[in-house]
């Protein structure tokens, strides 16, 4: 092959490879210029590169790439536009991940007799990913629960959040090790060392912040309001400071069941909502908060039915899809994809949070017999076995002496 040739396989390759890479941050006439850089060099100005039989001077081969790049360029960028849900996002590991000791057993059920908190099915849940447990607050009173021994334990912190309940917002911060919770009537925020088991009671958020994620690119809580239209703001919990994120577009018009996600497999945040009862509209929206723009999908939502209390959403990060909770049948979206799917028939599970210990969501809600059954236990589901467990049965609601 000669010198010629193979600059032309090159050129070929560093096209194709650009098309592929429109939403990267390299610059199309960076990229000519480090192509021609490597183009063989050859002696003065009548330096030619032969396409289809014609040879071309550099000044005219060099604004041909540039032409063709920029082409690229706009054509990829309308395609990034309509399809940004399918870019793969290039997400660092969200904390350290605990390990279960040798010995557990956590995928059989713990002790029938053991302590539980009460109505915890109403309980606000998030999961310490250092200590490996759910941590759920409800009634005024923290507990955590084991998934490796699937064992509730009682904690006795010295002071409890007043204002927090299950329509809070509640989310565990990796970069600080703390879960955090925002009074959703005074905005108020309180944040819990698990290690220290004390609760801080920090500075104000925005009022009625209800909805919470993590964003594991920046290290911050992002919140969501019930404001119309719908507020975004980012809490950096070490400086202890609220912080208006910039919208870059519309918002979507907040209804009635909101619930907010964190995406890692498109670096998005999936905000859902549908009307009272489970009713529609049937809204899906992605917000990418590095632009402040909200994109809205155009994915069909199977019909649903729910009770007059907000969904949950909770993101499988083994499955790369978003789970709608409290709504039957209980549906899953595929952002990649842009779709959504229906995952089994009616379970009524509760609040539930991703279990990176063993790959699955946990969390509290009924058991897996018929809705009459009394609220309480606590259930994993795993979307790449296809299976649902019972790590928890509950008894009468009450705790078994």
């Amino acid at each position: 092959m000669t010198e010629r040739d193979a600059f032309e396989v090159r050129f070929g390759a560093a096209v194709r490879g650009y098309v592929g890479r429109v939403s990267s941050d390299l610059d199309p006439f960076e990229l000519a210029h480090r192509i021609a850089a490597k183009e063989p060099r050859r002696h003065g100005l009548a330096a030619a590169l032969t396409w289809r039989g014609v040879a071309l001077p550099r000044p005219a081969w060099v604004l041909l790439l540039l032409a063709g790049l920029l082409v690229a360029l706009v054509g990829g960028a309308l395609l990034v536009g309509s399809q940004q849900r399918r870019l793969p996002a290039v997400v660092p590991p969200v904390g350290q991940v605990f390990e279960c000791p040798p010995g557990s057993t956590p995928d059989e059920p713990g002790p029938v007799n053991q302590a539980r908190p009460p109505h915890n099915s109403n309980a606000s849940v998030a999961f310490d990913r250092r200590a490996g447990r759910l941590v759920a607050f409800t009634s005024a009173e923290t507990w955590t629960f084991d998934v490796c021994t699937n064992t509730w334990t009682q904690q006795h912190p010295d002071q409890q959040p007043l204002g927090v309940d299950d329509e809070s917002l509640f989310v565990y911060d990796v970069d600080s090790d703390l879960t955090i919770a925002v009074d959703r009537y005074d905005g108020t925020a309180w944040a819990y060392d698990l290690q220290a088991d004390t609760w801080t009671r920090k500075g104000n958020g925005p009022v009625e912040a209800r909805l919470g994620a993590y964003d594991p690119l920046t290290g911050l809580v992002v919140a969501a309001t019930d404001a119309d239209p719908v507020e975004l703001w980012t809490y950096d919990v070490e400086a202890d400071t609220w912080t208006p994120v910039h919208l870059g577009n519309e918002t979507p018009v907040p209804v009635l069941g909101g619930a907010l996600a964190y995406d890692a497999s498109v670096d998005r945040f999936v905000w859902y909502g549908d009307g009272a009862g489970g009713s529609p509209p049937y809204e899906t929206w992605l917000f990418d908060i590095r632009t402040g723009t909200w994109w809205r999908s155009a994915a069909e939502r199977p019909a649903v039915v729910g009770w007059f209390t907000a969904p949950r959403m909770a993101y499988d990060e083994s499955a790369g899809k978003t789970v709608v909770l409290l709504r039957y049948p209980e549906t899953a979206y595929d952002a990649t994809a842009d779709r959504w799917e229906v995952l089994a028939e009616w379970q009524y599970p509760g609040r539930m949070v991703y279990d990176p210990v063993n790959r699955r969501l946990v969390g509290l809600g009924q058991t897996l017999g018929m809705v009459g059954d009394p609220p309480g236990g606590v259930q994993a589901l795993d979307l790449m076995k296809g299976e649902r467990r019972v790590l928890l049965e509950w008894v009468g609601g009450q705790a078994v002496p």
